[in-house]
């Protein structure tokens, strides 16, 4: 994008931008970017099918319902395409459209045709796209030998994988062939890591030796190619120290300043970690959270394991992968927000698989329960409306007599903890994010049905908040960080979209399948008033074929 704003016009770049959203899994901004950039004119047939495919995408993002128009739209460019160059996967992809529209004969057609025409030209694309034609003809058996050729022509492209892998399993559902046909193009696992920290004086080296054989074992018996966690004293450091062993750098969150969090998460178990801890700061991906410590609680804590553990979903769905945790642990639950048992119970509710490693040292919690915590994590949902600021006093009253009702009817039918407005703009939270989620869903859906329609910004975040007692409005409110950020993302957010923090896309990814909720990715965007870039998504409804993948 900072070389279009020199070369305005150049084709390859417009295409390459929307390209490289569309791969980020943002179609509806790909979609938006090709015909703001004007890409639907050109010629080109590489830039036609970047078209067609974002169609395509777009129509099985919808109920499955509503795709009909969207997939023959598809189909029909797809195959114009086919029938001007004869190339092989235009053609496979107007039949698989054909086969989701319901004629599988002529899928069965088109998937012939390109058969008898295709020329091996001993490349990844050439096979897989070998390998779909005969499936889409129901020869299956042909088909995986197909796909692991293509296997041994990838190299280290996990993204051909991925995209082939999520086609061939639509269409494997589609003809009744198991899905697990794609399991031939291999995908290495995207892991979390997770464990207690050791107590002063518990140091065995030998014990310490055999915990990081264990890691390393498990790292390659699970053909792991990315990793998520925390750098604290114990597993944290061990399972870092393995993983650069075995030649994967990991993405380690820290919920604050780096010195902040060796003085509370490092030096506790002994002098011995500083130096590790130091040691693999210069060696990690630091992603460093705004969640400072806060009198009573561990929330900053927690934010930053749930920050990794969605990371590591959200990752792993992208690359169409799996995601797994390695937990070393005493299986006594936490008696916080956070700690070990907490990340096992998070990761294994939403149905990821966590792998046990024990524990060696005993520990020795305290039996009184926790005080109950001032803050609580909960999702904020920040909206406001376009072109408010120019009504006169009949607008105003027409307002308030209107969309205003239609939001606040839309809002009565969630369970929201606290609602506040101020003119156009609306201040809700919520214990759960499917019910943040959905709020925003109906109050868009009530003010896009008004005369004349109206299309919202709304913002969503996730974070600790703390109640407070307002003493000009004499009224209890909550207050913090999360709604400072939503209500800064807000003014940024396309009219009648919902973009999302990464922290409400990260609880998104750890909610069970079936929720029937995604966020795609929009891009690093400058926010409202110099609050900085934040990586920002857009909320959206999940089909079914997402759900099951």
């Amino acid at each position: 994008m900072a070389a279009l704003s020199d070369h305005p016009d150049d084709p390859a770049l417009r295409y390459r931008a929307t390209l490289t959203i569309a791969r980020a899994g943002a179609t509806g901004r790909a979609l938006d970017l090709f015909h703001q950039l004007r890409l639907d004119a050109e010629s080109d047939p590489e830039i036609a099918a970047l078209g067609a495919r974002l169609i395509k995408d777009r129509a099985f993002e919808q109920p499955a319902a509503a795709r009909g128009p969207l997939l023959a739209e598809a189909a029909q460019r797809y195959e114009g395409l086919w029938r001007r160059g004869w190339e092989g996967w235009h053609g496979v992809n107007a039949a698989a459209l054909h086969l989701m529209a319901g004629d599988r004969t002529r899928a069965a057609a088109i998937a012939e045709a390109v058969l008898r025409n295709h020329r091996d030209s001993g490349d990844y694309w050439s096979a897989a796209t070998e390998a779909e034609a005969l499936l889409l003809a129901g020869r299956e058996l042909g088909a995986r030998r197909a796909l692991e050729e293509a296997e041994a022509r990838a190299a280290s492209d996990l993204s051909a994988r991925a995209t082939t892998r999520r086609q061939l399993r639509r269409e494997a559902l589609a003809l009744g062939v198991s899905p697990a046909i794609v399991d031939a193009l291999r995908i290495p696992a995207v892991l979390h890591y997770t464990g207690h920290m050791p107590k002063p004086g518990q140091d065995d080296l030998a014990i310490e030796g055999l915990i990081a054989a264990t890691l390393d074992a498990t790292i390659a018996a699970q053909h792991v190619g990315m990793a998520f966690g925390g750098l604290a004293a114990g597993l944290d450091i061990l399972a870092a120290e393995a993983l650069l062993r075995a030649g994967i750098t990991p993405t380690v969150v820290l919920p604050c300043d780096a010195d902040t969090y060796e003085a509370a998460s490092v030096l506790p178990a002994g002098e011995r970690w500083v130096p590790r801890y130091r040691a693999l700061l210069a060696r990690v991906r630091i992603q460093l959270l705004d969640e400072r410590p806060f009198p009573g609680d561990d929330l900053h804590l927690a934010m930053a394991a749930r920050r990794a553990m969605g990371l590591a979903r959200l990752h792993a769905r992208h690359r169409d992968g799996d995601a797994l945790q390695v937990a070393a642990w005493d299986r006594v639950p936490s008696r916080g927000a956070a700690g070990t048992g907490a990340d096992v119970t998070a990761w294994t509710t939403a149905g990821g698989r966590s792998l046990f490693l024990g524990w060696p040292w005993p520990r020795n919690g305290s039996p009184e329960p926790p005080d109950e915590p001032r803050r609580r994590a909960m999702a904020v949902l920040f909206g406001d409306l376009p072109r408010f600021s120019a009504l006169d006093d009949e607008g105003l009253a027409r307002f308030y007599d209107g969309p205003l009702v239609a939001m606040g009817e839309a809002l009565d039918r969630h369970p929201a903890t606290y609602r506040n407005a101020w003119g156009d703009a609306v201040q809700i939270t919520f214990e759960q994010v499917t019910d943040a989620a959905a709020c925003a869903f109906d109050m868009r859906a009530a003010l896009e049905v008004q005369e004349p329609p109206i299309h919202p910004r709304f913002a969503l975040d996730f974070g600790p908040m703390l109640p407070v007692h307002d003493a000009v409005q004499r009224a209890d409110k909550y207050s913090g960080r999360a709604m400072t950020r939503a209500a800064r993302i807000e003014p940024v957010t396309p009219p009648g979209r919902i973009f999302a923090t990464e922290a409400f896309a990260c609880e998104v990814a750890l909610l069970p399948r079936g929720t029937g909720l995604a966020c795609e990715y929009a891009g690093r965007i400058p926010t409202a008033k110099g609050f900085g870039s934040l990586p920002l998504y857009a909320l959206r409804r999940s089909g079914f074929e997402e759900d099951m993948a």
